[in-house]
């Protein structure tokens, strides 16, 4: 694993406007080959799971649930208790 010292092309050099003496660190070309795109899709996917469930047991949940006689839901009343 690693040691994958690519050089960056001339023409990737033309595009990022370096010089040929620089030796510039190219993130694009780091990421494209050190990212397995299947764990990225994963890892986003279990995200969004986890920021929708947090938002339906923290706030639709709470704000459309009636506790009764004497528990004040502003969200119900319109601000009125």
């Amino acid at each position: 694993a690693g040691g994958n010292n690519q050089k960056m092309t001339a023409e990737r050099r033309k595009k990022l406007g370096i010089a040929d003496n620089e030796d510039e660190y190219d993130l694009e070309m780091a990421l494209d080959n050190n990212t397995d795109p299947i764990i990225t899709k994963i890892i986003a996917g279990s995200l969004i799971l986890s920021i929708m469930a947090l938002l339906i047991y923290g706030i639709v949940i709470p704000a459309t649930t009636d506790y009764g006689e004497g528990v004040c839901n502003p969200l119900l009343t319109g601000g009125r208790c």
